[in-house]
């Protein structure tokens, strides 16, 4: 038997986007017509409902706060419920603006029935604070009507799915008003008694739509459905109720999201190496903050930690009306764990130290060496961002260079004894600046490795020390 469930989210870009609050009646208002479309649970228990104009709106609640109503945002809130619903049923189709059909039938042996299935899809819901109505059917049709006009009462039993099928009210299913009006001119009021009608009959009184919409609900015709694959990006916002100043107000919504994110990245079992915060201010204008990983991350307190360190290097301007997390590097491939028996297990290492004075101080602030294309040896390396990707532009050098290079060649003083060379270096013709040089590794009286060299006139020199 197949069965599907169908989930029906009257509130979705309410819930989705908004952040939530108990206590302020929030209402998304359509531009067009200027009525209340999606109310928050505090709205509708000061008596508000939706349809209701601006006007009596704001009489019956003065503390109503109202906000534009967008078909792309609530598109978007959509595709981002189903990307979190994906890990838990594989085939899902959306049905905009706010339903989602999950074919289950094929996960119910994973599952080992329905209970289960249903308990992870609710608890999905209830975290992501979506309120929903849900309905099961044999057909994707019959489980969008059992939605509408059956909410609350979710079966699998095959029996009670065709009776309550039978008892709908046909005002619950999506036809247009002109249909449903001809419906009640005939009599009919339940979808069994629709469904008892002569197909000719149904033909010759009805446009063929509803005559194809009934035949998807009894499963005559197979629904078109186009199944959902989830995006390899992240991105989730946050519009305040509040304007907000203070950082400390802030980072509970930024630890919101960044969890969001770390459960996509969990799902995959992937990682990334980089988010970025986005702030809308009150002028309209943006603020990104990028933050940087040591390597490819997905736990959400490492994640926080890099997140409170970079906001400490900034302020806020003006007050932040939305909060946005962005991810775009995704990475399949987990970072490489430390050894077991490792005597520094546990302790920091050096990417994660990298990562934390990045975050602290900047990424500009924290450099590395990269060769440089160059014969001069002062010359041959450059200090760029650490982040900036590895293309290298010149190779490593083959022969020994010391770790501490001198700014300018110093005279050198005292005798040395010479360990290792000639290595000759000439260059600098085209530049109007030639050198002539024959470098040595050499060792002093105190044991020191030197790197030394002489010039043509047999003057010498100490331009570096092994450490």
């Amino acid at each position: 038997m197949s069965l599907w469930l169908y989930l029906h989210c009257p509130s979705l870009l309410l819930d989705s986007l908004y952040a939530p609050s108990s206590v302020q009646a929030v209402g998304l208002v359509s531009e067009q017509e200027g009525r209340l479309v999606q109310l928050s649970v505090a709205a509708s228990t000061h008596g508000l409902n939706t349809g209701m104009g601006l006007g009596a709106a704001a009489l019956i609640c003065h503390q109503l706060a109202v906000y534009p109503y967008c078909a792309v945002k609530e598109q978007s809130a959509l595709e981002q419920l189903a990307t979190q619903l994906y890990p838990l049923v594989a085939e899902i189709s959306l049905n905009p603006p706010k339903g989602l059909w999950l074919h289950v039938s094929p996960m119910l042996a994973l599952y080992q029935g329905f209970p289960p299935l249903w308990q992870a899809v609710t608890q999905t819901l209830v975290e992501s604070g979506i309120r929903y109505q849900a309905g099961v059917g044999q057909t994707p049709r019959a489980a969008e009507l059992m939605a509408y006009g059956h909410a609350g009462k979710v079966s699998v039993d095959p029996e009670h799915l065709q009776a309550a099928l039978q008892q709908l009210p046909l005002a619950a299913a999506p036809l247009p008003e002109a249909v449903k009006t001809q419906f009640t001119r005939l009599g009919l009021s339940q979808l069994g008694d629709l469904i008892a009608l002569p197909t000719a009959s149904l033909t010759r009184r009805f446009p063929r739509s509803v005559v194809d919409y009934l035949a998807e609900v009894s499963g005559d015709k197979p629904t078109p459905l186009r199944y959902f694959q989830p995006p390899l990006q992240f991105f989730q916002q946050r519009v305040l109720l509040f304007e907000l100043s203070e950082q400390a107000h802030l980072l509970p919504i930024i630890e919101n999201l960044v969890s969001a994110l770390c459960r996509f990245l969990e799902q995959r079992s992937a990682c990334t190496p980089a988010l970025t915060l986005g702030f809308s201010l009150r002028d309209g204008c943006e603020e990104t903050l990028p933050v940087m990983a040591a390597h490819g991350e997905k736990d959400v307190e490492r994640w926080m930690a890099l997140v409170r360190l970079r906001l400490t290097s900034w302020q806020v301007s003006q007050p932040v009306t939305a909060v946005s997390v962005r991810a775009t590097q995704i990475d399949c491939h987990q970072p490489g764990q430390t050894d077991l028996f490792s005597a520094q297990q546990g302790e920091q290492n050096r990417d994660e130290l990298v990562a934390t004075l990045a975050a602290r101080l900047g990424e500009e602030a924290v450099m590395r060496l990269a060769y440089v294309d160059h014969h001069r040896p002062e010359a041959a390396s450059q200090h760029v961002p650490h982040h900036h990707s590895a293309t290298p532009t010149a190779s490593a050098p083959t022969r020994p260079r010391p770790s501490l290079l001198l700014p300018q060649p110093t005279p050198l003083i005292g005798k040395v004894t010479l360990r290792e060379g000639p290595e000759r270096i000439v260059t600098g013709w085209w530049e109007g600046a030639p050198i002539q040089r024959d470098y040595f590794i050499a060792q002093n009286a105190q044991q020191q490795w030197l790197w030394v060299f002489r010039t043509p006139e047999q003057t010498w020199f100490l331009h570096g020390w092994f450490s």
